[in-house]
């Protein structure tokens, strides 16, 4: 018997590490924990208008644990717009 292992495609590392760029890091545990969550999630077919949406719910848990770090809204706002095109590509890539 074979354990189904988390994962993202190789690519998704090096977006994440663009997309964490410049914050500070105390977040790199929430980036760890929002990577894996990525990798846990399977994309279903959806219309292309909600390519991505699969993954609301790691990045509302990176939200939170960010917002735990102090980290300014401005800086959340970018970095969320970055991992919402980031879910979009990995769920059209599926």
């Amino acid at each position: 018997m074979t354990e189904e292992i988390a994962s993202t495609p190789g690519w998704v590392e090096q977006r994440l590490d663009e997309a964490f760029a410049g914050l500070p890091a105390s977040a790199g545990p929430a980036r760890e924990a929002y990577g894996a969550c990525l990798g846990r999630r399977k994309a279903p077919a959806a219309p292309s208008d909600l390519l991505g949406s699969e993954f609301n719910g790691c990045r509302a848990a990176l939200r939170r644990a960010l917002a735990g770090l102090g980290l300014d809204g401005d800086a959340m706002a970018k970095l969320d717009r970055r991992l919402e095109a980031l879910e979009a590509e990995i769920a059209e890539d599926s």
